[in-house]
């Protein structure tokens, strides 16, 4: 075949989906506008009309399968990836064929199937970035706060805790255990959530369980400790993280699973599913997270208040937070903050100015929260 008409052909092959997939940029970029300038209208008729009710149905129809489809989907794009790399080398070497025409339908491909997955990454659930701040759907009006309610909010999560840390199970070396292990964890998740919802009725749904990594102990080496998959309306999770921290883990990804996609909103149902959820070692993890990001934030804001309130910890909390510290910092190093980075773009990406950062807004939100109980004069 001539180049000529090699490129004729490719033509034909480009303009037969060029139609399609302008079609799809365009009402995915409509769409987008759209959420930007009325976040009401994607709250009303996409997180709470279609996305609510499709994301219960895709949850459920994979949910009945126990191994990550998600994850299995990973494994085979990268085989599918590397297949097509090698037969790629083979007829650059062998020149059987030409090889800018394979190379280039190739790309083509890759291309069309990116957008393919853009396409869907946005209707099946990432229109939710764009939905009503989570604080003004529960009414938490505060936004500003003194460094003593900080500091006050972080005795009263201490106070919490140290009463709580007594009724958990231990392990050999007396730190947070469950017995049972993930499985446990993921056959009571939905408890948290079916509590919260008789507080706040737009919780209230019937999803598919969450779901084990395979690769859970390589994960730990990125810091990753869950991944939500819109594809497949999974909540997977890392289930080789410390025991103290797969339940507040595991209602985190589930609150994605519900169609919030907010990291810090996501950290803050997480809480509120664990404090209200009717076992001790939920309550607890739930508390332990509340208590990690509040400790950065008044480390920040006042230190010496912070080491002063740290003397309040009993000495089992101590142990399972230096615990949870200790294990860490074994994984920590390029991969993690590679993939640190990649996810902080990501969350960029999608109208999160501060990446990662906003992890820890949710101490904003449990300031507001909590404001009404801090006995603290604003």
């Amino acid at each position: 075949m001539k180049y000529s008409d090699m490129l004729l052909q490719l033509g034909g092959f480009m303009k037969k989906r060029s139609i399609i997939f302008i079609f799809i940029l365009f009402m995915i970029g409509l769409t987008y506008i759209v959420g930007l300038s009325s976040p009401t209208l994607i709250e009303t008729y996409y997180s709470l009309g279609f996305n609510k009710w499709f994301l219960q149905f895709l949850s459920h129809c994979t949910g009945f399968i126990p191994l990550s489809l998600f994850e299995i989907g990973i494994y085979s794009l990268l085989l599918c990836l590397a297949y097509r790399l090698l037969v790629w080398l083979y007829i650059a070497f062998k020149r059987t064929t030409p090889f800018k025409r394979h190379l280039t339908k190739g790309l083509l491909h890759i291309f069309y199937f990116g957008l393919t997955l853009i396409f869907l990454f946005y209707w099946e659930w990432g229109f939710n970035y764009n939905r009503v701040p989570l604080r003004d759907t529960l009414s938490l009006t505060r936004t500003t706060f003194t460094t003593e309610e900080l500091g006050r909010l972080y005795e009263t999560l201490i106070e919490k805790a140290n009463t709580l840390r007594p009724f958990v199970n231990e392990d050999e070396n007396g730190y947070m255990t469950i017995p049972g292990g993930y499985k446990s964890v993921f056959a009571r998740a939905d408890l948290g959530y079916l509590e919260l919802a008789k507080l706040y009725p737009i919780f209230y749904g019937s999803y598919g369980k969450p779901k084990p990594i395979l690769a859970s102990t390589y994960m730990n080496y990125t810091g990753i400790t869950g991944i939500y998959s819109p594809f497949t309306g999974e909540a997977n999770v890392n289930v080789a993280i410390l025991p103290q921290a797969l339940p507040y883990t595991t209602l985190h990804e589930m609150a994605h699973q519900r169609g919030f996609a907010s990291e810090d909103e996501c950290n803050f149902i997480a809480f509120l599913a664990c404090s209200v959820h009717p076992d001790v070692d939920f309550e607890y993890s739930g508390y332990l997270l509340a208590l990690a990001y509040t400790n950065n934030a008044l480390s920040s804001a006042n230190p010496e208040l912070l080491k002063q309130l740290n003397t309040k910890l009993s000495d089992k909390v101590k142990a399972d937070i230096h615990y949870n510290n200790t294990f860490w910092k074994h994984y920590s190093g390029p991969i993690e903050k590679a993939s640190s980075k990649v996810n902080d773009t990501y969350l960029k990406a999608n109208g999160i100015s501060d990446g990662e950062r906003s992890y820890g807004r949710m101490v904003d939100l449990l300031l507001s929260y909590y404001h009404d109980t801090l006995d603290v004069t604003p």
